[in-house]
Formats: structure tokens, sequence, C-alpha cells
């Protein structure tokens, strides 16, 4: 039986698989990391009954047609943008942006180029870099390349293999536990496995471009709240998104018993951030690490 609240639809100009659970507002839309698919928000959207909850998938992700090329920031600000335009637009003060990983490049340049659409941010471990020069150009030719070669079936069972085995040393939960039938169907699809190779040869270039972002939009003054995991690999990752909190004059909120996917590991901790955009609800855990500028 097919889902009537699931649709595919383009939004400037390129095909996007999407959900929208209808309830009060302001909209929460979830952003996913790379290579990752909505489904990934289950236990999130659960949490957050009666609430307006939107979320999608990439272009090439969820059964739309990978676009052949790296993504770049430009492109996935602009389908964000048209998105939430058009399923979100009556929401008073902008949409409350959930993102995670790579996510929060989008869900900043979103904010930083179209303040009027959102009311809030809440980072879930979200992508921080610190770049000292351009990515090389041959590095693009290089990936796409191989992204092209993801089609060949032994290719395919390998890249597939590979998400699988990344998601499970970013979770404190068994991979059996959070992968649904859809999600098995994603890691198995060409089109899906080209596109999450491709957003992660696409990430230093979207860095970059977030950086250059900066120089020229503000951030504008919305509530921001930046959750940090604590069990983290990178020894200096609290320091640098210490660092970044800075930056968005955010309060961070460093998450006890959490990995890289803090969606999965504390769903409860991401609710309570959205809740506490709202006024309704404290980040639960320690006092925030780092108070902003």
């Amino acid at each position: 039986m097919v889902d009537p609240t699931q649709h595919v639809d383009r939004f400037a100009g390129r095909e996007m698989h999407w959900q929208l659970r209808e309830g009060t507002g302001p909209t929460v839309v979830l952003v996913n990391g790379a290579g990752m698919s909505m489904e990934h928000w289950d236990r999130v959207v659960e949490l957050l009954p009666g609430r307006r909850v939107l979320r999608f998938d990439r272009p090439g992700m969820g059964g739309t047609a990978f676009p052949g090329q790296l993504p770049g920031l430009d492109e996935e600000v602009a389908s964000l943008a048209a998105l939430v335009r058009e399923t979100a637009s009556a929401d008073d003060g902008g949409v409350v942006l959930v993102a995670h990983s790579m996510g929060s490049f989008h869900a900043e340049a979103l904010a930083r180029r179209h303040p009027e659409l959102v009311g809030g941010i809440v980072m879930v471990d979200g992508s921080v870099e610190e770049l000292d020069a351009r990515p090389g150009w041959r590095l693009g030719q290089v990936a796409t390349g191989l992204v092209a070669s993801v089609g060949a079936l032994p290719v395919n069972r390998l890249m597939g293999q590979a998400l699988r085995l990344g998601m499970s040393r970013q979770t404190h939960r068994r991979v059996a536990h959070v992968t649904t039938p859809r999600l098995s169907d994603v890691y198995r699809d060409r089109d899906s496995l080209a596109m999450g190779t491709a957003e992660f040869f696409a990430y230093y270039q979207q860095a970059w471009d977030l950086q250059l972002l900066r120089r020229t939009h503000p951030l504008p003054r919305v509530p921001v709240v930046v959750l940090t995991a604590a069990d983290s690999t990178e020894r200096a990752w609290p320091e640098r998104q210490a660092r970044w909190a800075r930056l968005l004059r955010a309060p961070q909120h460093r998450v006890e018993r959490s990995r890289h996917l803090m969606m999965i590991d504390r769903p409860e901790v991401v609710v309570q951030a959205v809740l506490s955009l709202d006024g309704r609800a404290e980040v639960p855990g320690q006092e925030p690490c780092s108070p902003g500028a």
C-alpha cells in the first residue's frame, strides 16, 4: 500500500522524495547527514506527536534518480528553500531546522541565504570543518569516475556493505535494530548508493563554500542549539564543536551515551532541544558547554 503522505516532486529543478506529517507548527524540518535516508529520524518523529514534521531525501536517495554529478552547496540550499516554501510557507516566524552531520552545512547556509524561512536550528552533532584552502579540483574528477562505477554489481554490494559498517560504528545500538525494510532497500539501490558516495566526495567542497558564504551573509538572530556527541572517536571534537557554537552564538550541549547518530542513540535529547526553542522544555543533561558569543 502506498503511503499517501510520501511524495516525489521537483524542487529547484531537482527531484526529491519527501514526507509531511500534519500537526501544529512551527514545522520541524529534518535534514539528513551525508548518505542517509529520512527513515533514520523515525524515533524523533515518534517523540514529536502532534507536531508538524517535514522530512525528505535529497536527489538520488529514496527512489529518485541520481543526478549524475557531485552535489554542490548552492543547489542543495536552493532545493531546500524551494521545499520549505512550497510545503511550510504558512509558518509564521519560519521553520525549525534539525540538521545532522553534513546536513548542518545546508541548514546554516539556508539561514544565511534565506533568513525569512528559518525560525530556529538544532544542530545534531553537525559537521565542523576549518579549512585553510579550497579542496583540489582533481579530487572531483576522480570522485565523479568512482561514483559512475557504483552501478556495477560488485561495487554496488561493496558500497552497501561499507555504508552499513560505517553506520554500525556511529551508534551504540545494533544496526539490525535500526534498519527498516525500506532502509535495506535504499542501501541496495544503485541510485541511492551513487548519491551517498557522491555526497561523501562533495563534503569538503561544500564545507569550503560554506566558509566563503559566512564572509558575505551574516547569520540571522535566530535561536540555535548545538548538540555534541560525547562518545565521539575524535578527541578534539568537543573543542571544535565549541568553536562552532561560538560562531553560531549558540549554547553547546554535550550529549552523554551518544555517538554520531544521535537521532538513534538519544532521540529524546533531540526532541527536547526542539521543544526548548519553543520555550516548552530544557535540554536535559549538563549545563551548556559553551555560552556562545
